[in-house]
């Protein structure tokens, strides 16, 4: 498979689990914590109804998926067996895990205080899924070679001992509150429920500032474990300067209460951007030193084709899931009000 595609087959796919995962692993909490908090089962019924048993196998499927798109490249896969499949074993047993409590979580009594434990289960469960396959864009940064029996164990310490590391981790979980909350915002006001909206209105204000301290925090984390790549992303200082736009402007329409549609596709530019200048920042490496993409490939995917191809197909992707998806729920939720459920 040419690297071209290879290229845009892993954009479409990384930014649009970005998007979706963050969504759904912030619906299971922002429930969990409705629940819990609020005990206003009444107000968070939409927000349970967007919960899904598919997402856990769509979930499954993006982790075989990814190994499978990886695996083109042999170089990646041999040379670091040991950490992939660290990040993607680790992401599948905590899938696994999210995807028992919620199951359980439907089949037990709701008054039941197993039932409880299993919705915190799966709300909690579900923030470090995209943290556990964030490890491999820790990894991409050079500097955790192992090998031998012990190999697992030196990595982990590595990764612990990383400021990159924990950056990614806080970013990654702070990033699944925001775009999650802004996202239900818009899709409870569309489904005209003004007190879930209004609840969450109030969690994406709340987590917007969380969201731009963490994204200074990674740059800080990363100029500590890659110097190199830090310096290219200057180069790219525009994508992340028109990330930082986007989220003004959400959160501002958020804020005077006007356009929630509007206000989630400036978060879906937000992401695209700072993924963007991530991304071809990094490039011509896969892997710090060693593995890179071919000087061709690297063109490609700086130049303005790839760009535009996967701004449109990247977006249409994942507004065309969620339209779907949001078309579903309103169904079942009118359905079940005119049988006076």
């Amino acid at each position: 498979m040419p690297e071209s595609l290879i290229m845009i087959l892993l954009w479409i796919l990384l930014y649009s689990y970005l998007i979706l995962s963050s969504i759904d692993f912030g619906t299971s909490f922002h429930y969990f914590y409705g629940r819990t908090v609020y005990r206003q089962d009444s107000t968070f019924t939409l927000i349970h109804d967007y919960l899904s048993p598919v997402s856990e196998v769509i979930n499954i499927c993006f982790v075989l998926l990814f190994a499978a798109v990886i695996s083109f490249s042999p170089d990646i896969f041999l040379g670091l067996q040991t950490q992939l499949a660290f990040s993607g074993i680790l992401a599948v047993l905590l899938i696994l895990l999210k995807g028992t409590f919620f199951a359980l979580s439907e089949l037990l009594p709701k008054e039941s205080k197993v039932n409880s434990i299993c919705i915190a289960g799966n709300g909690i469960t579900g923030l470090f899924v995209p943290a556990a396959l964030s490890i491999s864009m820790v990894v991409s940064e050079g500097g955790f070679d192992s090998s031998g029996t012990d190999g697992i164990m030196v990595f982990v310490g590595k990764l612990l001992s990383s400021t990159y590391f924990w950056s990614v981790m806080i970013v990654t979980v702070v990033s699944i509150f925001y775009i999650s909350s802004m996202y239900l915002t818009y899709f409870a006001h569309a489904s005209r429920n003004e007190t879930l909206s209004e609840r969450m209105r109030g969690q994406a204000l709340f987590w917007s500032m969380p969201t731009v301290l963490a994204s200074g925090f990674v740059f800080v984390g990363l100029e500590i474990q890659n110097p190199d790549h830090f310096m290219n992303t200057l180069n790219e200082s525009w994508m992340f300067l028109l990330s930082l736009i986007c989220l003004l402007f959400s959160v501002m329409l958020v804020f005077i209460k006007r356009w929630y549609r509007l206000s989630f596709y400036l978060v879906m530019g937000q992401y695209f951007f700072a993924l963007m200048g991530y991304g071809v920042s990094h490039l011509p490496y896969i892997i710090y030193p060693d593995l890179r993409v071919s000087a061709s490939a690297a063109r490609f995917t700086s130049g303005p084709l790839f760009f535009f191809a996967a701004l449109i197909l990247s977006f249409l992707a994942v507004i065309l899931v969620l339209m779907i998806k949001s078309s579903m729920v309103r169904h079942n939720s009118d359905l079940r009000r005119s049988n006076g459920e």
